[in-house]
């Protein structure tokens, strides 16, 4: 059974107001969503088998918000680049406007309060012309005791300050569903470049960060203090003997904190 909701767009927007179907339990928002048409979305209470970036599991139990919009696609993947990171802002600002304390980004994908994961975006072709935004957020989930492995890295926005005042998940949604219609719009205009100085000043403070790289360019990772982003996307490293070097995206398989 499902039931179905509405938002307001922002008044940028042409579009008039969000579809969104809601589910007890679905296999993975990401799915379901694949054949929708722009401007709709689908929001579950559990994901049996949620997955992050490169297929990898993302717990998704029952108190965690699991969300995929529909957006319009140019189907030019170079307009698109960096998208998610402009998604991850917009997910900050909206936890923050809505009194949740400490939230801050990791690139390229993650929502992070110290040293623990709460959240994480995944932005993925649907149709021709639809790009799919995944959003999932630990709440009131604990999602280590799936998952024994995640006690010392995940986090959940119940345990921060201002978390336990949080609108019920519905209300959250359709915030973070205004939001990402936001940053669509901002992105249309701006693309990356122009949304790197917002990004810049969501990481929090510097830190030390292990690279993995990809295989053909001869070594395979690099370890320096994450600094920021450049206007093109590359990461900017502050290496242990003073001097800083750029690495572009497309060279990174991973960024671990250490």
């Amino acid at each position: 059974m499902t039931t179905l909701l509405k938002s307001p767009l922002p008044r940028t927007s042409s579009h008039p107001e969000w579809s969104v179907a809601h589910y007890p339990a679905v296999a993975t928002t990401q799915a379901l969503a694949q054949s929708r048409p722009a401007w709709s979305a689908i929001m579950a209470d559990e994901q049996i088998a949620g997955r992050g970036q490169r297929e990898r599991q993302f717990v998704s139990g029952v108190g965690g918000l699991y969300l995929t919009a529909v957006l319009p696609y140019s189907g030019d993947p170079l307009a698109s680049r960096g998208f998610a990171l402009a998604v991850g802002w917009a997910v900050r600002a909206t936890l923050s406007r809505a009194g949740v304390v400490g939230v801050r980004l990791r690139w390229p994908n993650d929502l992070m309060v110290g040293a623990r994961k709460i959240g994480g975006i995944l932005v993925e072709q649907g149709e021709r012309n639809t790009l799919l935004v995944g959003i999932g957020l630990n709440v009131t989930n604990r999602p280590w005791l799936a998952d024994p492995a995640l006690s010392e890295i995940a986090g959940r926005l119940a345990d921060l300050p201002g978390g336990a005042q949080l609108p019920d998940r519905a209300d959250l949604a359709m915030r973070l569903l205004r939001a990402i219609g936001l940053a669509h719009h901002l992105f249309a205009r701006k693309r990356l470049a122009g949304f790197v100085p917002r990004l810049n000043r969501s990481w929090g403070r510097p830190r030390r960060v292990r690279l993995e790289l990809v295989p053909r360019i001869g070594l395979s990772e690099i370890e320096g203090e994450f600094l920021e982003i450049g206007p093109a996307g590359c990461v900017v490293l502050q290496m242990p003997g003073g001097g800083r070097i750029n690495v572009a995206e497309h060279y990174i398989n991973r960024l671990r904190e250490v």
